[in-house]
């Protein structure tokens, strides 16, 4: 009788369980540094769209001896994805990229307006806040908040005073900067 020879190629279950494993780690990884790299872009985006608006909104008050109107910062259809054009969801009227701020700018930041992440940072009532908006409460008393997704601390800005944590949810901080007088 002939002994019968078992000479197979291939590779065996557990062979093929490690490279599966492996391949998973290095999936996770890539997923969660792709995350990481994306907050930190939106981020930069916003901060970066915000010390342009800044810079804008200082020149236009050094030239009028004035504030212009409260407004989103953006292009008119910045905030068109959702709640009406708002980049902040409780008030309908007040935060919304306005014409006349716009018009305003324009000499001082041209025809291109920087946009900032519009990202959604949600409070623990599920109210939405995105983007950046201008508030001038008073003559002495200008803002800007920025919705900033997944930081953990608010970044100084060009030409804007002290960063301030407005307000910290789960998935990011709404950072408001004050004008210095």
């Amino acid at each position: 009788m002939k002994a019968v020879s078992h000479n197979r190629s291939g590779f065996t279950i557990v062979e093929l369980l490690i490279v599966i494993v492996v391949i998973a780690i290095l999936a996770a990884i890539s997923i969660v540094a792709y995350n990481g790299i994306q907050a930190r872009a939106e981020t930069a985006k916003s901060v970066s769209a915000v010390a342009s608006w800044a810079k804008a909104i200082r020149m236009y008050s050094i030239d009028t001896d004035s504030w212009p109107t409260n407004s989103c910062l953006g292009k008119i259809d910045t905030y068109s994805i959702s709640y009406e054009g708002r980049c902040w969801a409780p008030d309908t009227s007040t935060w919304e990229v306005r014409q006349s701020f716009l018009t305003q700018m324009e000499p001082y930041i041209g025809s291109t307006y920087p946009e900032p992440s519009i990202k959604n940072i949600t409070d623990v009532e599920a109210t939405q806040y995105r983007g950046a908006m201008f508030l001038n409460v008073s003559s002495t008393d200008n803002r800007i908040y920025a919705m900033l997704p997944k930081v953990s601390v608010c970044p100084s800005i060009s030409g804007l005073g002290e960063a301030y944590s407005f307000a910290s949810y789960t998935n990011g901080k709404r950072c408001m900067y004050r004008f210095a007088q």
